[in-house]
């Protein structure tokens, strides 16, 4: 699948962050409760965004979990999660 070329339905919803410009958001126009949902998430992550103690929080939980794996092995680090299939660009 060409990435530049991704199709949304009535019910799908997506962020696209690009290297420059605004991101762009993308809210489903359907009804129902899967899109009541998704589209609460994209509210949630738009409202989280702007709240910096969050944001600060976050890093912080990155950072703990980058500096408890950083001493352990590639191999190590690879039994602790699910490796799945993938290709790269």
């Amino acid at each position: 699948m060409n990435k530049e070329e991704i199709t949304l339905t009535e019910n799908d919803g997506a962020i696209i962050v690009r290297e420059v410009g605004e991101p762009e958001i993308y809210a489903p126009i359907g009804s129902g409760e899967h899109c009541d949902s998704v589209r609460f998430t994209l509210a949630f992550l738009l409202y989280a965004v702007e709240k910096d103690e969050w944001i600060k929080e976050f890093s912080d939980f990155v950072g703990s979990i980058k500096d408890k794996h950083s001493n352990l092995s590639a191999d190590l680090r690879r039994l602790q999660f699910e490796v799945i299939d993938g290709s790269k660009e």
